[in-house]
């Protein structure tokens, strides 16, 4: 299960109907919604179901009673490219992601509309580079070389990755893992996203965070997702997750903007993200580590 389609639709819905992102991710999906009926029915007829995100392995096995034999947590699966090159080598924004998929359509539309021209009046020369598959048609009206934006559409190879400075993630709903945060990582990129991007991709939350509240405490959908993420900003507060690859808090165009100006500037503190981003991918997406885990599952 690469993400919880119902999850993420509804979340869809929210940002649509005029919600805010931190609103949006505490939207759950109705428990008449077909899309949900559909997915929970799939898992039930099969004996094993991999689930890439932890906390929807978590949603599914608190609220809507999954057994736990009947899951797996089988997020990436990779390997980290070289060890980090100097920041110096390195300018300009990326981002990356497939048109097709309307969370990635919504954050490119919400990038350049809203926060690239803060970013450049703080940044004259930097530029915005748009990576994508099916990007033909409708996206090239962002291509806009004046401003400083262009759309380069497919990548051949993600090693591209490796010569630009920061990735942006401007995500403002989605659900599952974001793939182009742990392939920045694998390549040295520091990530500037949102609390959306950043969901699930913390080592607390590979599994279910100790003294975190029992099943008995969540009185729906709504409230175990709003426990969660209260539970995830508090561990950052605390500093457990200063040291991310990158930043993940922004929750809003103003603060994407700040986010994404300082990460480009920054020296020392660009190194420490690039670092702890290699950490995390080795950590969290070790692929011999993760397949053990799911080889035992199998047995």
């Amino acid at each position: 299960m690469q993400d919880m389609h119902c999850l993420r639709k509804a979340r869809q819905a929210a940002i649509q109907n005029g919600g805010s992102i931190l609103e949006a991710m505490t939207v759950p999906p109705a428990a008449t919604d077909p899309e949900l009926q559909r997915e929970l029915a799939s898992i039930h007829r099969c004996d094993l179901t991999l689930v890439c995100s932890p906390l929807e392995l978590s949603l599914l096995q608190s609220l809507y009673c999954i057994p736990s034999h009947k899951l797996c947590n089988a997020p990436f699966f990779t390997e980290a490219h070289s060890e980090p090159q100097h920041e110096g080598r390195r300018a300009q924004f990326m981002t990356v992601g497939n048109w097709k998929h309307p969370p990635n359509r919504d954050g490119v539309q919400w990038l350049c509309q809203n926060i690239w021209p803060a970013i450049r009046r703080q940044l004259p020369h930097a530029e915005l580079h748009i990576y994508g598959a099916h990007m033909s048609g409708a996206a090239q009206q962002y291509h806009k070389p004046a401003a400083g934006v262009y759309v380069k559409g497919f990548a051949a190879s993600l090693d591209i990755m490796q010569q630009y400075r920061v990735c942006l993630a401007p995500l403002r709903y989605g659900a599952g893992l974001k793939g182009k945060i742990m392939d920045s990582w694998a390549h040295g990129l520091p990530v500037c996203t949102t609390p959306v991007g950043a969901e699930g991709m913390f080592p607390a939350t590979s599994q279910t965070p100790e003294g975190f509240p029992d099943t008995q405490t969540y009185r729906s959908p709504g409230s175990f997702l709003q426990l969660w993420f209260e539970a995830a900003a508090h561990q950052n507060l605390q500093g457990q997750y200063e040291t991310w690859g990158g930043l993940w808090t922004a929750d809003n165009a103003d603060a994407f903007v700040q986010d994404a100006v300082r990460m480009y500037r920054a020296e020392e503190d660009w190194r420490t993200w690039q670092q702890r981003g290699f950490e995390l991918s080795r950590n969290l997406y070790n692929n011999k580590a993760r397949l053990r885990i799911v080889k035992v599952m199998f047995r």
